[in-house]
């Protein structure tokens, strides 16, 4: 299963890579207890998904749209998992659209996540990717979704800082 696993995300970013040329990769390691790890590989394993996907949303100033879930800490891209069927562009602007009430339009990829899941047992972390797409909001209005705290537009360019930075940046306003 784990082998399985790896292949779909090898085949994922390098299919990304042939749609959008150079991928920025981020790779951490993500501690989690034992049935978050069997629920990952359960979920692959029934439905062929994992993962999940958001959009770095910039408007015409350059700001970024950043969201903050209830029970989580700082400032993310708004995303969620995927669903069965469901492309990661799909993802992206579905949750998007779910969290902000903004419709946005899916640019370029920025950057492909692989958070590979880690638990205290001696098993091998198993890979979670999650891809933040760049997109431009193109209708609706901006409103907090279930489960969003609260929304916030911050100002930089994409060249500014770090997107890492993003959160703190927004912390401190």
């Amino acid at each position: 299963m784990v082998v399985e696993l790896l292949r779909h995300v090898n085949g994922l970013v390098a299919d990304f890579a042939a749609d959008y040329g150079e991928v920025d990769i981020v790779g951490r390691r993500v501690d989690c207890e034992p049935d978050a790890y069997d629920a990952l590989l359960k979920t692959f394993d029934t439905f062929g998904v994992v993962g999940g996907a958001g959009c770095r949303v910039r408007d015409a100033d350059g700001r970024v749209l950043l969201a903050r879930y209830e029970g989580a800490d700082g400032w993310v891209d708004p995303g969620d998992s995927r669903h069965p069927g469901e492309s990661y562009r799909e993802c992206a602007e579905r949750a998007t659209r779910e969290a902000t009430g903004i419709e946005a339009c899916v640019d370029d990829i920025a950057q492909v996540h692989l958070l590979y899941m880690d638990d205290w047992t001696d098993r091998d972390p198993v890979p979670n990717p999650y891809v933040s797409f760049e997109a431009t909001p193109v209708d609706g209005e901006l409103r907090a979704g279930d489960g969003v705290a609260e929304l916030q537009w911050v100002e930089t360019t994409p060249d500014d800082l770090l997107y890492e930075e993003l959160a703190e940046l927004s912390l401190s306003e």
